[in-house]
Order: C-alpha cells, then sequence, then structure tokens
C-alpha cells in the first residue's frame, strides 16, 4: 500500500513537473517572439529616419498586415509599437502583428474607432510573468514618474498626432471610458469625469471640445481592473 501511494505521488509529480514546463517554455517563446518583435521595431524605426521612408507602410510591408495603422510612442522610454485596427476587439488579444497565434497579442485601436475620432481608445496587455510594452504603464501610477513622461505620439500614414496625458486612474466597475458615442453636453460632463477620477492632479487642462486618447491595460493589484491612461491632443 506505501509503495502504492509513493507511485501515485511520483506520477502527480511528474505531471504537475510536464504541465510546468510546458507553461514555461510558452511564456519564453512569447516573450522571444516579443524581443525580436522589438528589435525589428527599432530596425524599421531606423530605417524610416534615415531613408526618409514611411514608417506605417515598412510595418505594413515587414508584417504583411494592412491592418497596421500607426505607431505609439511615449517620450523618454522605450515604447515604440505598433497599432493594428481588427474587426473586432478579440482577435488581436492573441494575435501577433503577423497575424500568428499568441497569447500577448498585438496593441490594438478599438474596431469601433477611426483613428481621427475625436476619442480613440488603444489596448494593450500586461503581465505579470513576461515583458509588454504596456506594462510601462504601471510606472504613471507614481507622480514622479509622470512629469518626464507625458507627452504621447502617434503616427500614421497620413499625420503625426502629439497628446498630453492630463489623467490616470484606476477603473473597477464604471468602465466609463469605453463609451465612444456622446452628445456635445454628454462628451464634455465625460472628459471632466475623466479629469477628476484621475488618482493626482497632472495640471493639464481640458476643454469641452478635447480630442482624446485612452490607453488600457490590465491591473493586477485589484481583482478585475484596468490601468486607464488618458491624454488630449495639442
Amino acid at each position: 500500500m506505501k509503495r502504492k501511494i509513493i507511485k501515485i505521488c511520483t506520477i502527480v509529480l511528474l505531471l504537475i513537473s510536464s504541465i510546468f514546463l510546458v507553461v514555461t517554455f510558452q511564456s519564453q517563446d512569447s516573450d522571444k517572439k516579443e524581443h525580436n518583435n522589438k528589435k525589428i521595431y527599432q530596425d524599421i524605426s531606423t530605417l524610416n529616419v534615415k531613408n526618409n521612408e514611411n514608417i506605417i507602410l515598412n510595418y505594413q510591408k515587414e508584417f504583411n498586415n494592412e491592418e497596421i495603422i500607426a505607431e505609439l510612442s511615449i517620450e523618454n522610454t522605450n515604447l515604440v509599437t505598433p497599432i493594428v485596427k481588427g474587426t473586432d476587439n478579440e482577435f488581436y488579444l492573441n494575435h501577433y502583428l503577423d497575424k500568428s497565434k499568441n497569447d500577448l497579442g498585438s496593441n490594438f485601436l478599438d474596431y469601433r474607432n477611426n483613428i481621427d475620432d475625436k476619442k480613440i481608445l488603444i489596448y494593450g496587455h500586461n503581465s505579470e510573468n513576461v515583458y509588454t510594452d504596456f506594462h510601462l504603464l504601471e510606472n504613471y501610477l507614481d507622480e514622479k514618474y509622470y512629469h518626464n513622461h507625458n507627452d504621447i505620439t502617434l503616427k500614421t500614414i497620413d499625420n503625426v498626432y502629439n497628446y498630453k496625458i492630463f489623467s490616470i486612474y484606476i477603473a473597477t466597475t464604471a468602465l466609463q471610458h469605453v463609451n465612444i458615442n456622446f452628445t456635445d453636453d454628454e462628451y464634455s460632463k465625460h472628459l471632466n469625469w475623466l479629469k477628476n477620477n484621475s488618482i493626482y492632479d497632472t495640471g493639464i487642462n481640458i476643454e469641452s471640445n478635447s480630442e482624446i486618447l485612452v490607453l488600457q491595460t490590465c491591473y493586477f493589484d485589484i481583482d478585475n481592473s484596468y490601468l486607464i491612461v488618458v491624454a488630449k491632443k495639442v
């Protein structure tokens, strides 16, 4: 009986070890692919500067994907990432820029948006285990970090848009940040709501018709919550 118990325990341990190895290798593979993609982003950015070529067209060519519509970057950080737009908000949660399957997904524009809408939403994964672009957004919980990293640039095929961050907050049950359809009066109130819910005062004023960019990623310190960074076009 004792030998049988030992045998069962051994089998269980082997199964647990196998599962751990599979998860570890999957995480390492995702992290390696993300690292390789970051190198490609840097190479394309360098090529764009040297040859004055259109960076979005270069991304589309490199990844064979015309759904790449923009590049997002934040000043004084290493965040430079292509932005895709699919036909829903599901596909790019677990697909890379080349449309291959991967749990790290891609950073993507809400499918309901056009890039020149007065309010646009961009989503990206966060992780406690592997590198993701939007993990950097957690730094904005520290007000000191904000002051040297509050400018966002969004490049498209035809334009370059500049934004200034004015609100950082944690969304739990009130997911008002995902709304995009407003009357003029509702929109003005929405902007004030976003600013007033910031965890600290950024000192950036907004107007009733300010055009804004909303970045969303998961936040792990509170269950089922999101870290929201909101910037206005300047």
